[in-house]
């Protein structure tokens, strides 16, 4: 951090020592409400709401946080070298956080799966992915949200090695090159597989698997979790490196105001997670950061901060629920546990509130369980070592 912007930064605002931040916390709590929406709520009602600019910001804005908090982890351990970031330590805290818990939502998921359909379970997967994406993270017994897992599980491998080039005094490098590999993805997969119209079915579905495969691991989306290393940085929306977030943020917003509302496409970009709507979302994290208190001391507060902390939890919980209602009712747009309707717009909200107060309890309550066994855990290790010590 540049000696000129350190006093940008007031102490009550953000300091990098702390191990947590309310202001993350809430907007993290925020996004998983959403992503719960989004998978409720049916294209026909959203379409009219302008969703482009509050609601399908929820995976942007978690990539942005998946960059800056592993940024600040990093800098707060003070590792530097390869080899610190790359340390046993780091890969065991990576295991229990996230890949312990998948383990169990996919024995968990295969179980309720077989239980309602038997063997033909394993297969739900098979209108969304191909038997190659499984060992990425995919289920056999899928659920919307399912995509971001080969997401996350993949960006603990490449991160550490992003932070070495953002830690240097060439990240605005770095920066560029997160860019330069999101473009050079996209180019790839229209040039090398798109065809206007496909001659064969075998060359549709080459460049359908490849343009799955693309959705699913984070080379794609780079740049948000770019965006997340350079706050990470110098999270004060008003310090000089952040000019850059102010300049790319508007050409963001103009970008996202004709792709939601006057249809403006992109040829060889897909979808509306990429490098032209990331700004946007890196703003709107630097603003909340700006805007929201650090600390409140109420229950309410203190319920939105721990919905925040379990927010991996509860997209796990909710992939399970949804993958269920998917399997009953053969969708989940415009359903919950207890039916689906796509007549009558009151029953869709109705079904969304249903679908939240069960997602984000059992959610958070996972979260409790399981941190509290893995606190149980580690302190019986360390009571043992202590033992052996003194023997």
């Amino acid at each position: 951090m540049d000696a000129e912007d350190q006093n940008l930064i007031k102490p009550d605002e953000f300091e990098i020592k702390d191990k947590r931040f309310f202001q993350i916390d809430f907007i993290k709590a925020m996004m998983i409400f959403l992503v719960i929406f989004d998978h409720t709520i049916p294209w026909a009602i959203k379409s009219d709401m302008g969703v482009i600019l509050w609601e399908r910001i929820s995976i942007p804005v978690f990539l942005v946080i998946m960059g800056f908090n592993m940024g600040l982890s990093f800098q707060r351990n003070g590792e530097t070298t390869l080899k610190k970031l790359y340390s046993w330590n780091y890969f065991k805290k990576k295991f229990w956080r996230y890949i312990y818990p998948f383990i169990i939502l996919y024995i968990a998921s295969s179980l309720i799966g077989f239980m309602l359909n038997g063997i033909e379970a394993f297969s739900q997967y098979e209108g969304h992915y191909a038997p190659e994406h499984l060992i990425l993270g995919i289920l056999p017994f899928w659920g919307p949200g399912n995509w971001f897992l080969p997401v996350i599980f993949i960006s603990i491998l490449i991160v550490p090695l992003l932070y070495k080039f953002f830690s240097g005094k060439w990240r605005i490098l770095a920066l560029m090159l997160c860019y330069l590999i999101e473009l050079a993805t996209y180019l790839y997969l229209y040039f090398g597989f798109y065809q206007d119209p496909f001659t064969s079915l075998s060359n549709y579905n080459a460049w359908l698997f490849n343009r799955v495969t693309i959705a699913i691991i984070p080379f794609s989306m780079l740049s948000a979790i770019g965006l997340g290393l350079w706050l990470s940085r110098n999270p004060n929306i008003f310090a000089k490196q952040n000019i850059l977030i102010w300049i790319l943020a508007p050409l963001s917003l103009i970008y996202l105001i004709a792709y939601g509302f006057y249809d403006y496409r992109i040829s060889f970009m897909a979808g509306d997670y990429h490098l032209f709507i990331f700004p946007y979302s890196a703003f709107l994290v630097l603003l909340g950061i700006k805007l929201i208190p650090k600390r409140w001391n109420n229950w309410f507060t203190k319920a939105i901060s721990t919905i925040g902390k379990s927010t991996y939890h509860i997209l796990l919980t909710q992939i399970l629920y949804f993958s269920v209602v998917y399997s009953v009712y053969g969708d989940h747009y415009g359903a919950s546990i207890l039916g689906i309707n796509m007549s009558y717009d009151l029953t869709i909200y109705l079904y969304l509130i249903i679908n939240w107060v069960i997602c984000i309890p059992c959610g958070v309550f996972w979260y409790y369980i399981d941190f509290k066994l893995r606190d149980y855990y580690l302190l019986h290790k360390k009571n043992k070592y202590r033992e052996e010590e003194q023997v």
